[in-house]
Order: structure tokens, then C-alpha cells, then sequence
């Protein structure tokens, strides 16, 4: 999937590795610095989304189902045409996929703290970073391009947050 001929492309691989290592990282190991700004950004939006949506976001917390999985169906339900790609709903799956590669304490309780869990980790990060690559440069590669791209003047001015909690309840009171 590399291709030096693709900017596009090995910005997004870059920046989805370094926010799920970021959220993937061991309990108690001190936070990496971010690889770019849109990655410092990003991390920040994700987190104040999570935030301010606590109730959701727990709910995955002990989650044991298979993250490839989970992250295809949530990423089926929030993007699922070019119409509905937006920042909003973008940094919804990011923070979602985010959580469901959490390690922090409670998990590490759960799990085993040893060199296969580890490896187990990372391997779905770069399969979830594979999938999420699939998608944003196939599907939705003329929206996020039209949205102008990844540039740190183009990602969403990260008021997206607070856009996505309006969709949210917009959605909400219309069912």
C-alpha cells in the first residue's frame, strides 16, 4: 500500500499509526510526542470528544470483541456514502477505533501483560490502519481531498468536536 507517488496516502497511513500507538500504548508509559501537528490535533479532538461523551465511549472500554470488526461496522454506520463523510463523523470513528485500542488500566488487568499481548496490539493497529487507509483513499478519497486533505490548515479546525454533537442530537430528535 506505501507509494512514495502518494502524499495523500502516506500522510493518512502516518498520522491513523500515530494516533492508534498513541492509544495503544502500555499503562503507565509516558505519552509519545505527536508526529505532526494534525496528529497533536487530532489527539486532542479525540480526547475532548471522549470527554464529553462518556456514557458512549465507556461502554467500549472492556469490550473483548474483535476490533477489526467493531471498527468496519462503526466505520459502515458513519460513512457509509461519500455524503455523509464529514471531520465530524471522522473523528467519531477515529475516537471510537481509539478507544477500542485503549490499553489503560483496567484492561491490563484483564489482560495479559506479556510480549503476546503486545504483539497481538500492534498487529491490529496496523491491520485497523490498513482498513481505515482502504477506506478513507477509496471511498471517500475525493471528499477528504475536496475537504483539503490532511494539511494543518485544512483538518476540520478541529471545531468539528462540537459540529458532531450537533449531527448527534439533530439525528437523535429525528428518530
Amino acid at each position: 500500500m506505501d507509494d512514495p507517488q502518494d502524499p495523500l496516502l502516506d500522510r493518512t497511513q502516518r498520522l491513523l499509526t500515530d494516533y492508534l500507538l498513541f492509544c495503544a500504548r502500555e499503562p503507565g508509559t509516558p505519552e509519545p510526542p505527536p508526529t505532526s501537528v494534525e496528529a497533536a490535533l487530532l489527539r486532542s479532538v479525540t480526547r475532548q470528544l471522549q470527554q464529553e461523551n462518556p456514557g458512549f465511549f465507556s461502554s467500549f472500554r472492556n469490550c473483548q470483541d474483535n476490533r477489526l470488526e467493531l471498527v468496519r461496522q462503526m466505520a459502515d454506520k458513519l460513512l457509509s456514502s461519500d455524503q455523509d463523510f464529514n471531520w465530524g463523523r471522522l473523528v467519531m470513528l477515529l475516537a471510537f477505533t481509539g478507544k477500542l485500542m485503549n490499553q489503560g488500566p483496567y484492561r491490563a488487568v484483564k489482560q495479559r501483560r506479556d510480549l503476546m499481548n503486545r504483539l497481538l496490539v500492534d498487529r491490529d493497529c496496523c491491520i485497523i490502519v490498513s482498513l481505515l487507509c482502504s477506506l478513507l483513499m477509496g471511498r471517500h478519497r475525493s471528499r477528504l481531498e475536496a475537504l483539503g486533505g490532511w494539511a494543518e490548515e485544512a483538518v476540520c479546525p478541529f471545531g468539528c468536536a462540537e459540529l458532531l454533537i450537533k449531527e448527534n442530537t439533530q439525528d437523535e430528535d429525528k428518530a
